[in-house]
């Protein structure tokens, strides 16, 4: 009998141990994330000239996103640091969303206007989107997941990307919580789908707005493009494509 309540409070207090420490194998302290979640949750009710409609806060506490359907603008929130941050974009800002399990594509779209328009001037791209979009990336074979990200491309040449984690632990896939995990990720894939799709729209129902912002210069062209591949958004292969229709513009 003393043994066995010996070996209780053994693991009692290892238990303890693993609580306050954070835990062992890179498994981050529970506490610790959800004060800073909680922390985020406030922040957002406070941001200037914004009422959040639905937000979402990353499981590991770092990272979030807020949508002010009134003012079509999105909120990208950030705790990475010690003091928590904000970036309030436009619709028209949303580039691209892409959903990835364990690094690995599970499904992307683009805006398809935007970079046939604003940032391309409407001579080389067009219809960008069908040709990136859709499924890409290995196949899990496995069983188990460790990630689940979504990561947004907005109009911002300082800070294009911004990443959310849905899960930051390994599950199997037929585990209640990886199902919901997998389910809130493809929720607001699908949410910041549905925005771009509405800022494409508008762009084709205002083409004014694309068309003659500017004057189009070839050289400008060929930058933005240059940044599309360096971002990801283009792979080699479509940024050489692209460079050859805009190049071959010049003879029209």
């Amino acid at each position: 009998m003393t043994e066995l309540l010996f070996f209780l409070i053994t693991i009692y207090v290892a238990y303890v141990v693993f609580l306050t420490l954070g835990g062992i194998s890179g498994f981050p302290h529970v506490g610790a994330i959800s004060k800073k979640r909680k922390a985020m949750k406030i922040y957002l009710l406070e941001v200037p000239d914004f009422s959040v409609t639905q937000k979402v806060i990353g499981a590991d506490g770092t990272t979030g996103l807020a949508i002010d359907e009134q003012q079509k603008k999105v909120c990208l929130i950030d705790h990475r640091q010690q003091n928590i941050s904000c970036r309030v974009v436009s619709y028209e800002s949303l580039l691209s969303s892409e959903l990835f399990e364990d690094g690995s594509t599970v499904t992307k779209t683009v805006r398809s206007s935007q970079i046939g328009g604003a940032l391309i001037g409407g001579v080389a791209l067009g219809g960008v989107g069908a040709i990136i979009g859709g499924l890409s990336g290995k196949t899990n074979t496995s069983g188990k997941v460790k990630r689940i990200d979504l990561r947004l491309i907005v109009n911002d040449t300082q800070n294009p990307l911004h990443d959310v984690n849905f899960l930051n632990f390994e599950m199997n896939q037929d585990s209640p919580n990886y199902q919901s995990a997998m389910k809130t990720a493809r929720h607001w894939h699908g949410l910041i789908e549905v925005l771009i799709k509405r800022a494409d729209m508008e762009d084709r129902e205002n083409p004014a707005t694309i068309s003659q912002t500017q004057p189009i210069s070839i050289a400008d062209e060929l930058k933005k493009l240059a940044d599309l591949r360096d971002l990801g958004i283009l792979s080699v292969e479509e940024f050489q494509q692209q460079k050859a229709k805009l190049l071959g513009s010049l003879a029209i």
